[in-house]
């Protein structure tokens, strides 16, 4: 989970719609903003100034009729959110000479933002997109920024996509995308000429929202890999196809 720079984000999980302490909607603090339905209830977030802490607590509130005073403290590292298949149709990934384009199709209209990981805080174009409304997006991440690795050629970086502004909550999801410029091959310019050019593989493997995410273990990694310059990664296909095997 993740909050912003300067705030402390607390979230309450309401048996019910609205927090007894609020009482009704229109008394709801501004500060205060409703986020979905929790399997305990409501989740509502709300940012306060920022306290020094080692730690950033979630304090989670679970009011029923008859114990409307039960609560308690849960630490981050008890909070999974995991790799995700759902909210979007597929990811495309083509390897440019000197960036990767990344293309999400939304299954519904999106208002979040993108980021490949490490640029949540800097907030600045080309690693971190706003947006406001629609189903279709397309980020170019250059191969010499955005936190993009390169090891003996082969540039890897993974790209989040987040519903909420300041947090990664379940539902999120993040891509592993990779550009493999390793493999050398003479191609001939005519008869007498050769010269050294790449074969391309691209590839695209689900990973964890959750920075602080337990590492997936091998057998349970979703990916798809090309050896082109382009990919494509439809969940729901991969899904289906372990499925007939």
């Amino acid at each position: 989970m993740m909050c912003a720079e300067d705030s402390t984000t607390i979230l309450l999980v309401v048996n019910g719609d609205v927090p007894a302490s609020y009482g009704t909607r229109s008394s709801l603090p501004t500060s205060m903003t409703r986020l979905q339905l929790h399997d305990k209830g409501t989740v509502f977030k709300i940012l306060m100034p920022r306290i020094s802490s080692t730690k950033i607590l979630i304090w989670t509130l679970l009011l029923s009729c008859s114990k409307a005073d039960d609560i308690w403290e849960q630490d981050l590292s008890d909070m999974a959110i995991g790799p995700s298949t759902e909210g979007y149709d597929k990811v495309d990934l083509k390897c440019a000479a000197e960036h990767m384009e990344v293309t999400i199709y939304m299954e519904e209209d999106f208002s979040g933002v993108i980021y490949t990981r490490g640029s949540f805080a800097d907030k600045k174009l080309p690693c971190f997109r706003d947006l406001k409304s629609g189903k279709y997006f397309r980020m170019n991440i250059p191969f010499d920024a955005c936190n993009t690795s390169n090891v003996d050629n082969i540039y890897t970086n993974i790209l989040v996509v987040q519903h909420d502004d300041d947090l990664i909550m379940p539902g999120d999801a993040a891509f592993n995308l990779e550009c493999d410029f390793s493999k050398p091959k003479d191609v001939p310019l005519h008869s007498s000429v050769m010269t050294e050019v790449f074969d391309v593989v691209s590839k695209i493997t689900l990973a964890d929202a959750d920075p602080g995410g337990k590492p997936i273990p091998e057998i349970e990694r979703l990916k798809a890999l090309n050896k082109s310059d382009t990919v494509t990664f439809q969940p729901k296909m991969i899904l289906r196809s372990r499925d007939e095997l």
